[in-house]
This record gives C-alpha cells, sequence and structure tokens, in this order.
C-alpha cells in the first residue's frame, strides 16, 4: 500500500489531516506529529485564507496538500490546485456533483455537516449520491450513534472538533478512516486520544 493515500482501512491507525494551515511552520509541525495531509483554506472571507502563491511557497516534504473550497467555478478550483501544488480538494456546501466531476472525482474530498435532526436515512441518501463524484468524505459530527448508522462508501475521515474523550468515542464506536484535526486545535490532543484506542 503506498503512504499517504486514501485508502487505510479501518483496522489500522487512522490517517491524520491538519487543516487551516497558514505558515511553513505550521506544514512542519503538522508532519512532526504524523500527519499525513496538511490542508489550506481557499475560501474568501476565512481569517485562515490564504492565497495560491503563499501556499505555493510552502514545502511539505512527502505530505498530502489538500485545499478547501466552498463554491467558484471549477475550472478556478483546478487553476489553484495546480498553482498551489495541491494533491486533492475539498469541497464544501456550495460545490456541486458537476464541480467534483470537473475537477476529477479522484482528486476530490467532498465534505458534509450533518445538521441537528438529521437522520441516518438522510445521510445514507447524501453518502450514495455523491460517492461516483469523490474519493473520500469528510464528516463533521460527533453523534456516534448517525455514524455507526450509515455504511460509507467511500473511505471517511472524522472531522475532530471535539475534546478527547469525545473523540476516544467515535474512534472506538466508528472506526473512521482517517482524522481531520483544525492547526488552531492542535495535533497532540489527537494523537494522544488516537493512542488511547489503538
Amino acid at each position: 500500500m503506498k503512504k499517504n493515500t486514501i485508502s487505510t482501512p479501518n483496522n489500522r491507525r487512522p490517517f491524520i489531516k491538519v487543516c487551516g494551515l497558514t505558515y511553513a511552520g505550521t506544514v512542519d509541525c503538522a508532519a512532526s506529529y504524523g500527519a499525513d495531509y496538511v490542508g489550506f483554506d481557499f475560501c474568501p472571507g476565512s481569517p485562515r485564507y490564504v492565497s495560491p502563491a503563499h501556499v505555493a511557497g510552502m514545502h511539505s516534504a512527502n505530505v498530502k496538500r489538500v485545499g478547501v473550497f466552498n463554491g467558484g467555478d471549477a475550472a478556478g478550483i483546478c487553476r489553484t490546485m495546480q498553482q498551489a501544488g495541491l494533491h486533492l480538494a475539498q469541497l464544501q456546501g456550495r460545490c456541486t456533483v458537476e464541480d467534483a466531476r470537473t475537477i476529477g472525482p479522484q482528486r476530490v474530498i467532498r465534505a458534509l455537516h450533518p445538521g441537528q435532526g438529521m437522520t441516518a436515512g438522510q445521510l445514507q441518501a447524501e453518502l450514495d449520491r455523491w460517492a461516483p463524484f469523490c474519493r473520500a468524505f469528510l464528516v463533521e459530527s460527533d453523534d456516534a450513534g448517525l455514524l455507526s448508522g450509515v455504511d460509507f462508501p467511500r473511505p471517511w475521515i472524522l472531522s475532530a472538533r471535539m475534546d478527547a474523550c469525545a473523540l476516544q468515542h467515535v474512534l472506538l464506536t466508528c472506526h473512521p478512516d482517517g482524522i481531520d484535526v483544525e492547526s488552531r486545535v492542535g495535533c497532540a490532543e489527537t494523537m494522544a486520544a488516537m493512542r488511547a484506542v489503538s
């Protein structure tokens, strides 16, 4: 199995994606904690927005690079990916399956944010709708009941915006293929939670 590809089976340590990086030092820090992927925010108006030229100047060794996008035309996303040296595009809410088709499904992570009250059936329908158009899913939820009630048709990444205790519970219950942690939260807590259940 090639290192840093989104194909980690559930019986191995989930891979780590650290998102929201803004300067080279944070990339080095993420890599030192064992990150497999680093993410950069290309959403206009975001406090962690970075330009393609800025990201192009940040070296990331063997760590794969992911760009976060929320809308915009697919051709523009492709240009940004080329300019910034990105391997994957993480498509947020306003992006469409047509965008993913243009970018190339093997280069797309689809981000889903299940709202309060969403049922497992509704989440499953959204997963199935997007499955032909993405390589993996990123799901932001701490609802272990919801996450364990669906069959992920692609590898999936848990967005770990929760404390270590909640993260350990979701890891043990749902077995995600990867963990996404924001750079402002840091990697240390996530790595500690993962070691506790490995």
